[in-house]
């Protein structure tokens, strides 16, 4: 099984077992733990390596657990990926999580990427438009690329909406070569 498929089978997991006002705070505090053990390389060893067994991964993990003060829905989601031995897919769990709890939640976040960064006025316009155009409440995700000369780029979900001057250039180079 490969890690999206993990990712979706225990994302499922979790939002089955979670009470859905409190799938945001767990979904957090997974971000927390997958941030420290990125950067904390005896963490990303001992959980993430080959080289201690399962119940050393676990001992581990009920010493750590009590100082970080997550919900014990946290915890216990943590220790099942401990014992079941995929704690390795945790980003890809937490992706997948974001993902399907947006669905339930009839939510997307939209990527923003434009040449500077967008005024909060025209953020708001643009979610306006965006949540009349998929029919979901929209978050917006800005990101700032000085490649592109002008315009910006929307992603929402699978769907990509290419207004940059980048994108027009490449269509009309396209356009050329035929």
């Amino acid at each position: 099984m490969n890690k999206n498929q993990i990712a979706k089978k225990y994302s499922k997991a979790l939002l089955g077992r979670v009470e859905i006002a409190r799938i945001p705070s767990v979904i957090e505090e997974l971000k927390a733990f997958s941030k420290l053990i990125d950067t904390n390389r005896k963490l990303r060893l001992l959980f993430t390596g080959q080289i201690f067994s399962e119940d050393e991964k676990n001992k581990a993990l009920s010493a750590l657990l009590p100082g970080l003060k997550f919900l014990s829905d946290t915890e216990k989601f943590l220790k099942l990926l401990v014992e079941q031995g995929h704690l390795a897919a945790i980003k890809e769990v937490i992706v997948a999580t974001i993902n399907a709890y947006n669905e339930m939640q009839k939510k997307a976040t939209a990527v923003v990427i434009s040449s500077v960064h967008l005024d909060k006025n025209y953020s708001e316009r643009l979610k306006n438009v965006l949540n009349a155009m998929t029919h979901r409440e929209i978050e917006i995700e800005s990101h700032v690329d000085t490649s592109l000369l002008g315009g910006f780029i929307v992603k929402v979900g699978s769907t990509i909406y290419d207004s940059s001057l980048k994108g027009q250039l490449r269509l009309l180079r396209a356009e050329l070569m035929k």
